[in-house]
């Protein structure tokens, strides 16, 4: 998952909890998920509110259609409302919600 900056810049977010085992020939032997925790989960939200705040700066938010406002305030809201929502950090790890493109 990819969570975009106002600056053009990309932050990876790193809550895919899958472990992938490959033998040399690239087929794939197993796979596992690790366990995170609500500290990890929590940063990765906090990034990823961060760098949606420059959108609602007046000049960035009246270029705004309003289907993006809307899309944008529900991204903000389900992250803001992850830990209320999942009661595991896996859980609302495994549904982070996914920003769009233009983020």
């Amino acid at each position: 998952m990819e969570c975009s900056g106002g600056g053009g810049e990309m932050v990876i977010i790193m809550l895919d909890r899958s472990v992938q085992h490959f033998d040399s020939n690239g087929n794939l032997l197993s796979e596992s998920y690790i366990d995170l925790d609500w500290d990890i989960v929590k940063i990765e939200r906090k990034r990823c509110l961060e760098k949606t705040d420059l959108w609602y700066l007046n000049d960035r938010w009246e270029k705004l259609t309003t289907t993006q406002k809307d899309k944008l305030n529900t991204f903000r809201q389900t992250l803001r409302d992850l830990p209320s929502n999942y009661e595991s950090a896996n859980d609302a790890a495994d549904n982070f919600p996914i920003p769009e493109d233009w983020f």
